[in-house]
C-alpha cells in the first residue's frame, strides 16, 4: 500500500505537471480520502509540445472525470474507451495508483476502424476574447481532406481514406488565455449541434482554433470512438498527420541511442527521435512498419495491398520501396526476443525508404536512400517503437547523429544477444535486397488458433460474437494480438483486432446491419504475434 506521504507528493507533482497551481488542501490534507475502487471508461490523452510531450490518463466513472496518477509505469496496453477497474487513494477528482502495468481492462476499447472510410468532422473554433479567423474553411478543408487525406491514402496503400465536413467558424464562451481541451471540446460540440450538425455521423473530431494558452501545436486522444484531436493555430501537415495517428490509436516512434554501439547497455530513448516518421518528428513521413502493422495497413496476407514478410528462415529477401503501391513486400519482420514470463515478443522491422510521395523530404539523404531502416517494436506495448542507429556517434549534435541511421549497402548488423545478422545487399529506386541469418533461439513458435461463433445462424440486426483462442503446446497464450476478417457473401469485408486475455481468448463483435446480404459469411482470425502467424476460420449464415 502506498504511504500517504508518497501519494501526496505524487499528486502535487501531477497537479504541477498539468500546469495547475499547487492546491494547499492537496499538499496538506487534513483528512485524506480512504482507498477507493472504481470502474469506468479510460481516456488517454497526449499533448505534443515543442521537443517534449505529456500523457494524461482520466477515468470516467459515475458521472465524474478523475485524473489518474501512476506511481510507476504508465499503462501502454490500453486505448481510450477501455473499461478498467482501479484501486487507489482519492483526493477530490484525482486518483493515486500504483503500477500502471497491472491495470487490466474489464472490457477492451471498441476496435478502432483504421481501414476504409474515415469520417472526420473539423470544427473551426474561436474564442469569446479572440474571434479571429486566421484561415478560411477552404484552407482547413484542403489541409485535412487534401494534404492529410493524401497522406493517409498513400500510407495505407489505398486501404483508408478521409471524408467529412468542416463546420464554423464557431465562437465559444471560453477565453483564449485558458488551456482547457475538455471544455473546448464540449463547447465546440454544443455549438455544432446548435448549428444542426449530426455529430454521430463522424468517427473523428478535429478541433482547429487560433493560438491559445496551450503551449503545443497539437493534442489528441489515443484512439477513442469518436477520437478527438486539437490543432492549435496551424495547418501544418506534419502536425495534423501526427495527431491523426494518435486518433487512430498510435503512440510515438522513438529513437534508441546506445552511445557508441547500435544496441547495448545504458541506452536511452528519444521520445520524438524517429525523424523519418510522422509519429516521431516534424517530418510528415510515412508511419513506420511497426505502426502500420498495428493499423492493419501492413499484414501478412499475400492478397493485401500492404504486405509484411515474417522471416522464418535464413535467406535473402526482396523489399519493394516502402512508399510504392505495389504487390511486393514492404517490410521484413524478424523475431528479436521473447519474454519468458509473458510470452510477448519483440521484433525487428526492416524497410527500404525512397524519396517518393510524402517521403520526398528524403531526396538529399544519401544514407537512407542507399540503405534500409531498422526499428524494434513489441506486441506488448504500442509505445515500444524504437529506430536503431546503424552509424552511432556519427555527429556531435543529436540531429546530426540521427540523420544517417540506415544500414547501408554492404553493411551488416548483428544482434548482440542472439547473433541474428541482417545485411543490406543492394538498393535501387524501387527495391532492396536484404539477407537474414537467424541466430540461436530464434525460430518458429508452436502457437495455434481456434475460431468459433456464439451460434451458427443469425438474422440481420443481431450481433455475431467471434472468439479466437490462442494456445501454445496446449496452454493458453495471453496478450497475443489477433486480427479478425469477416468476408460477406457480396465480397465486402469487416475487420478488427483484439488482444487475448489470460484464458487465451479474444473476441470480435460484428453488428449485422439491416442491409447486410443473406448467405454464408466466412470469419477468419490470425494471431499476428505468432512466428509464423497462425490462422483459422469458421463460417456462419445470415438469413
Amino acid at each position: 500500500m502506498l504511504s500517504w506521504r508518497t501519494i501526496r507528493i505524487g499528486l502535487t507533482a501531477f497537479a504541477l505537471l498539468l500546469g495547475a497551481k499547487p492546491d494547499l488542501t492537496l499538499a496538506h490534507p487534513q483528512t485524506p480520502d480512504t482507498e477507493v475502487e472504481l470502474e469506468g471508461t479510460v481516456e488517454i490523452f497526449h499533448e505534443d509540445l515543442p521537443g517534449a510531450g505529456r500523457y494524461y490518463y482520466f477515468l470516467h466513472s459515475g458521472g465524474v472525470r478523475y485524473s489518474l496518477h501512476f506511481e510507476r509505469n504508465r499503462p501502454e496496453h490500453l486505448q481510450t474507451g477501455a473499461t478498467i477497474r482501479v484501486k487507489g487513494a482519492k483526493v477530490d477528482n484525482t486518483l493515486a495508483l500504483g503500477d500502471g502495468k497491472k491495470v487490466k481492462p474489464v472490457t477492451p476499447a471498441p476496435t478502432p476502424s483504421t481501414l476504409g472510410e474515415q469520417r472526420v468532422l473539423v470544427f473551426l473554433i474561436n474564442f469569446q476574447d479572440d474571434p479571429a479567423e486566421p484561415y478560411t474553411a477552404a484552407d482547413a478543408q484542403s489541409a485535412v481532406f487534401g494534404a492529410t487525406g493524401n497522406f493517409v491514402l498513400e500510407g495505407s496503400y489505398g486501404q483508408a481514406w478521409l471524408t467529412g465536413d468542416v463546420v464554423g467558424w464557431l465562437t465559444i464562451p471560453l477565453s483564449s488565455t485558458v488551456c482547457d481541451p475538455s471544455t473546448l471540446a464540449s463547447q465546440a460540440q454544443s455549438a455544432a449541434s446548435a448549428a444542426a450538425v449530426n455529430l454521430s455521423a463522424y468517427a473523428h473530431y478535429v478541433y482547429m482554433f487560433p493560438n491559445n494558452a496551450c503551449g503545443g501545436p497539437g493534442q489528441s486522444t489515443i484512439g477513442g470512438n469518436p477520437s478527438q484531436s486539437w490543432i492549435n493555430g496551424t495547418l501544418d501537415l506534419s502536425v495534423i498527420a501526427h495527431e491523426f495517428g494518435h486518433a487512430l490509436g498510435l503512440w510515438h516512434s522513438h529513437a534508441l541511442d546506445c552511445n557508441t554501439v547500435t544496441l547495448g547497455s545504458g541506452c536511452s530513448a528519444f521520445e520524438y527521435g524517429n525523424r523519418f516518421d510522422a509519429m516521431g518528428n516534424t517530418s510528415a513521413g510515412h508511419y513506420n512498419a511497426f505502426q502500420k502493422e498495428r493499423l492493419g495497413w501492413l499484414s501478412s496476407s499475400s492478397g493485401s495491398p500492404g504486405v509484411i514478410t515474417t522471416v522464418l528462415s535464413d535467406g535473402t529477401y526482396t523489399l519493394d520501396a516502402y512508399e510504392l503501391m505495389s504487390s511486393g513486400s514492404k517490410a521484413l519482420k524478424i523475431l528479436k526476443s521473447t519474454d519468458q514470463s509473458s510470452g510477448q515478443r519483440t521484433w525487428y522491422y526492416v524497410e527500404s525508404r525512397q524519396a517518393i510521395g510524402v517521403d520526398q523530404f528524403l531526396s538529399n539523404n544519401t544514407n537512407v536512400l542507399n540503405g534500409v531502416l531498422i526499428s524494434t517494436g513489441s506486441e506488448s506495448s504500442g509505445d515500444s517503437s524504437d529506430l536503431l542507429d546503424m552509424t552511432p556517434n556519427s555527429g556531435i549534435l543529436n540531429a546530426q547523429d540521427w540523420s544517417d541511421p540506415a544500414l547501408m549497402v554492404g553493411q551488416s548488423f548483428q544482434d548482440p544477444d542472439t547473433g541474428t545478422t541482417i545485411t543490406t545487399q543492394w538498393v535501387s529506386a524501387i527495391q532492396a535486397s536484404v539477407s537474414v541469418q537467424l541466430g540461436s533461439g530464434v525460430g518458429q513458435t508452436n502457437q495455434t488458433v481456434a475460431v468459433s461463433t456464439n451460434q451458427s445462424s443469425y438474422t440481420r440486426s443481431q450481433t455475431v460474437a467471434i472468439t479466437a483462442t490462442v494456445t501454445a503446446n496446449g496452454s493458453a497464450v495471453a496478450n497475443a494480438t489477433v486480427s479478425f476478417k469477416v468476408t460477406k457473401p457480396n465480397g465486402s469485408v469487416a475487420s478488427g483486432s483484439a488482444v487475448t486475455g489470460s484464458n487465451g481468448s479474444a473476441v470480435y463483435k460484428l453488428r449485422l446491419k439491416p442491409q447486410d446480404p443473406a448467405g454464408m459469411y466466412r470469419a477468419g482470425a490470425t494471431d499476428t504475434s505468432a512466428n509464423p502467424p497462425a490462422s483459422a476460420a469458421t463460417s456462419f449464415t445470415v438469413q
